[in-house]
């Protein structure tokens, strides 16, 4: 019960719930964890229930996995690279404090985007303006307590906030980048290691 009254302060009073987040014991990974695979579930919801019209691809295209495995990355690879600019800028945020701020930070997402699905199924192609103005006031709230959340919890002044936002956003594709380089070595090895052993077996 407790996540649900954090998630509503955190639409109502966002400076307040950021500031209040850095009290001991306010930062919880139970709380982040419950928002995070509210956001995957409704993610995949909303790829089921939007209507057919709005739908960018063909059922067959869609990977349910995939796409709740992106929204667990992005969360990551956002809380892990802030962390670390942020510390070496002399930031005051913790981990902890970070990873679930950006979890909350989701919310507006996680309320409103099955509702916006649901009305897609009685939009027509003419009313496209509509649901694109729902969905981009939607992302635009959560890129919104995301910069909160950064102003906030590091204490940065407007420069220091953007220089940081954008090193945040090096940061995530730098690591993207090492986990694809990384998953290639590896894969590459696997099929290596299967191929001696199909050899060894062949001449035995």
């Amino acid at each position: 019960m407790i996540t649900w009254k954090l998630a509503g302060q955190v639409l109502a009073h966002p400076i307040d719930f950021f500031n209040d987040l850095q009290e001991p014991g306010k930062a919880r990974y139970r709380d982040a964890a419950i928002l995070i695979v509210l956001a995957m579930a409704v993610r995949i919801l909303s790829l089921s229930l939007s209507g057919f019209l709005f739908q960018r691809r063909e059922a067959f295209e869609i990977s349910f996995v995939t796409e709740a495995v992106t929204i667990l990355i992005l969360w990551i690879t956002w809380s892990v690279a802030n962390w670390g600019i942020s510390t070496i800028q002399e930031g005051e945020g913790k981990f902890k404090e970070i990873l679930v701020g950006s979890a909350f930070a989701l919310t507006p997402y996680v309320l409103l985007t099955l509702p916006i699905s649901l009305l897609s199924n009685v939009l027509s192609m003419k009313e496209w303006s509509v649901y694109a103005f729902l969905t981009s006031f939607v992302f635009l709230w959560v890129g919104f307590l995301l910069i909160m959340k950064v102003k906030i919890l590091h204490d940065f002044n407007l420069y220091k906030l953007l220089f940081i936002l954008l090193l945040t956003i090096i940061g995530m594709l730098i690591i993207w980048f090492v986990l694809i380089l990384f998953y290639g070595l590896v894969n590459q090895a696997f099929h290596f290691v299967i191929g001696l052993v199909t050899e060894i077996r062949f001449r035995l």
